[in-house]
């Protein structure tokens, strides 16, 4: 018994032997909850308060749960077969497999994964005669899920649903329930309402497991839902032996369904719960918890806490301020090299807060020969929205290239099906002709003639690009092919949360193509494509074992690494723009800085850029994140080549007057120039833009490089551009 207890704080053995009644563990960032956690368990096995078949602790993933059972089985020499240390589905699954029959399901039935349920819900949605245009699959799955997760079955929505759209969401949520209980399945979000549902209102069911579990413990509680907060409720006796550990400084999950409201208002729920805060940090210097405190106390819904360390003061964070994403990524990869070992890369990692800025980074990486990995994403170019743009410039550099065109000739979504491909196919291996020949020649095949109006847009687009492929830069033909294709709106239109963030990538990519063309003004498309193609080969990275590691900033929860980089600290990305204007998302956008902040053992360095491409709106303001840590705990280092904000603690605009001298811009050949005085960008100027087109210039401020513009496109609205970087033509 004493090995249990002897390494622990006051605090930590505090919690540990606070056995009964309802107990909410605070858990500050780096404070030991795991080793309270399973000191708890084996605490509770070793004096026989109960048997292992009675004690249930549950977290979010299976590997966490894991090597919870596995430090347990450890501190007790085995003897843990029977204890249910598992994930919430896991533990509902197992239920369910025994108590189906109550639902009138087999025991057998089968768990549909997130693409079956895409599938069934596709299904659901043709089968009703609806528009899927108007009826996003992943759209209407997200608010099934959100319905199964507060409690609200398919029957009760049909009855409270109004409206053209909820009607007919009532309509599919129905038919979907229906088609899964004909197929013996149940969805991930079926084995939470279904569980909760039977101990609700199945006593004998819901006795019996009251009975059996006389110790509850849930870990990172701040990220449970409403469903799982009622299966925590309807497992508990009138013995309420529940302890919950968890963080509201790191509740970082509300957009998938999280309710802080579960931790913050625990004692209410629990009357008469014991409180014990954990404020012992055993992973961060001083200065580093300081910076953390000092920004997470911004936020409102909190409990107040005040985390400790006896580390040592350590370090000052370091601030890179640079004028664009791509000198961001070179000059902390510059950092890294200088103070890593190679073998020390594996201490090291980069967070964002979205995947389309590893872009940079991984090129920086690939061309100095830095082993790296992505961590709890796909690679830049491996992900679907690249490799399909990148495959259409492929096949425009390449008509040869079957590979690309099988890919892209039915995206964005023309009516040539399967059936179609197969038979180009079949026409191009007799014809010993690539399969675009096929498609070019359509007209002279019988099988295809009822396809040739489908098939010849996408001939004529191949055709005029490919003509353009030795005359234009490729970031021109890029954003031009991006938007004749239509490929934002076109993702947009599949789900806008979902669809925003591979518009992001689709810019990023962009943004990728112009830094090329102006590093290598002679090079044409297939230069870059032969460029990038070694960006997509990590076959000599696989047996290294110290690899730098890249992730986004909801990835690194739970992890910790000697040296941290936050990048892309700016209003708008981080926190996001949709945060900016609703308080609760912005405090939860303030706990993820939190949470990437305290990653860190040793050394925190935040970065920033002037500017950085958006589809044009490229002027970049500095996160109030920033602003928000003491000065006297930062190291500034100021790389930017034009000033346009001061980023001291009170980071606010620099208020220029609107004036205008020479400024750089583009004939009509698309040769730079000086603006001469009566050529100026002035207001109601006409001007090009290569991805906006048309519009009229509606105010300008600032002057030389740092000229902004704000212009008035023809259906595109107001959008606010760098003269520097938009590639204006003057045309009236």
């Amino acid at each position: 018994m004493s090995h249990l207890l002897k390494d622990l704080n006051q605090a930590q053995l505090k919690a540990v032997t606070t056995t009964e009644g309802p107990v909410l563990v605070i858990a500050g960032a780096g404070s030991g909850k795991t080793r309270v956690l399973t000191r708890r368990l084996a605490h509770i096995l070793t004096t026989r308060l109960a048997e292992p078949h009675q004690v249930l602790a549950v977290t979010f993933t299976n590997k966490a749960a894991g090597e919870m059972k596995d430090r347990v089985s450890q501190l007790l020499g085995g003897q843990t077969a029977q204890l249910q240390v598992s994930t919430f589905h896991s533990f509902c699954a197992r239920l369910l497999r025994r108590e189906a029959h109550r639902l009138s399901y087999k025991s057998d039935f089968t768990i549909f994964d997130a693409e079956d349920s895409r599938t069934l819900a596709k299904n659901c949605i043709k089968e009703l005669g609806f528009s899927e245009s108007q009826f996003l699959p992943k759209g209407q799955l997200r608010k099934i899920s959100d319905l199964k997760g507060q409690l609200t079955g398919a029957e009760s929505f049909t009855t409270q649903a109004s409206g053209y759209f909820e009607t007919r969401t009532a309509a599919i949520y129905s038919l979907y329930q229906k088609r899964l209980r004909e197929c013996n399945a149940m969805d991930f979000d079926d084995l939470l309402f279904n569980t909760v549902w039977l101990l609700q209102n199945d006593q004998e069911v819901g006795d019996r497991y009251r009975w059996q579990f006389k110790y509850v413990m849930v870990d990172e509680y701040q990220d449970t839902n409403h469903v799982q907060y009622l299966l925590l409720k309807a497992l508990l006796d009138e013995h309420r032996n529940i302890c919950v550990v968890g963080d509201e400084d790191q509740s970082i999950y509300g957009w998938r369904g999280a309710d802080i409201r579960n931790i913050l208002e625990f004692e209410r729920d629990f009357p008469g719960a014991k409180i014990i805060k954990l404020e012992q940090n055993y992973r961060s210097t001083a200065v580093i918890l300081k910076a953390a405190s000092a920004v997470i106390q911004n936020n409102e819904m909190r409990k107040d806490k005040t985390l400790r360390t006896d580390t040592g003061e350590g370090d000052k964070l370091e601030l890179l301020m640079v004028d664009s994403a791509e000198e961001e990524a070179s000059h902390v990869i510059e950092q890294i090299m200088a103070r890593s070992d190679p073998h020390d890369l594996k201490e090291t990692v980069i967070l964002y807060r979205t995947n389309a800025q590893s872009r940079p980074f991984e090129e920086q990486l690939r061309r100095r020969n830095v082993p790296y990995q992505i961590f709890g994403g796909i690679s830049f170019y491996e992900r679907k929205e690249i490799k399909d743009l990148v495959a259409y410039l492929k096949l425009i550099a390449n008509p040869a290239d079957d590979v690309s065109f099988e890919r892209i000739v039915n995206y964005p979504k023309r009516g040539i099906g399967t059936k179609t491909l197969a038979q180009i196919a079949t026409l191009a291996r007799v014809k010993n002709i690539p399969y675009l020949q096929v498609a070019v020649n359509a007209k002279e095949y019988p099988e295809l003639a009822g396809k040739l109006k489908r098939l010849e847009p996408f001939v004529t687009l191949i055709g005029k690009y490919s003509d353009l492929v030795r005359s234009q830069p490729v970031d021109l033909i890029t954003q031009d092919l991006v938007e004749e294709l239509e490929i934002i709106p076109e993702l947009l239109s599949e789900d806008p949360i979902i669809g925003q963030t591979k518009v992001e990538n689709i810019e990023a990519f962009i943004e990728g193509t112009v830094e090329y063309a102006r590093a290598n003004a002679e090079a044409h498309l297939t230069d870059y494509l032969s460029e990038i193609s070694l960006f997509t080969d990590l076959d000599s990275y696989r047996d290294m074992n110290d690899k730098l590691t890249l992730m986004t900033m909801h990835s690194a929860k739970g992890l910790e690494y000697d040296t941290v980089y936050l990048v892309g600290l700016e209003e708008g990305l981080f926190p996001l723009q949709r945060a900016i204007a609703d308080p609760m998302e912005l405090e939860e956008e303030r706990r993820l800085f939190y949470v990437g902040i305290t990653r860190a053992r040793e050394k925190v360095c935040v970065s920033l850029a002037r500017a950085r491409f958006r589809f044009g709106e490229v002027e970049a303001v500095p996160s109030r994140f920033v602003s928000e840590i003491p000065e006297e705990l930062i190291n500034k280092h100021d790389f930017r080549t034009h000033h346009l904000y001061d980023y001291s603690a009170s980071a606010q605009p620099s208020r220029t007057p609107a004036s205008v001298s020479k400024a750089p811009a583009a004939d009509r050949e698309g040769t730079y120039y000086e603006y001469e005085e009566d050529e100026m960008l002035q207001p109601g100027r006409i001007v090009s833009h290569p991805t906006f087109g048309r519009g009229k210039i509606i105010t300008v401020e600032g002057f030389g490089e740092s000229l902004r513009l704000q212009i008035m496109f023809s259906g595109l609205g107001l959008k606010k551009i760098m003269a520097k970087y938009a590639k204006l033509k003057v045309i009236g």
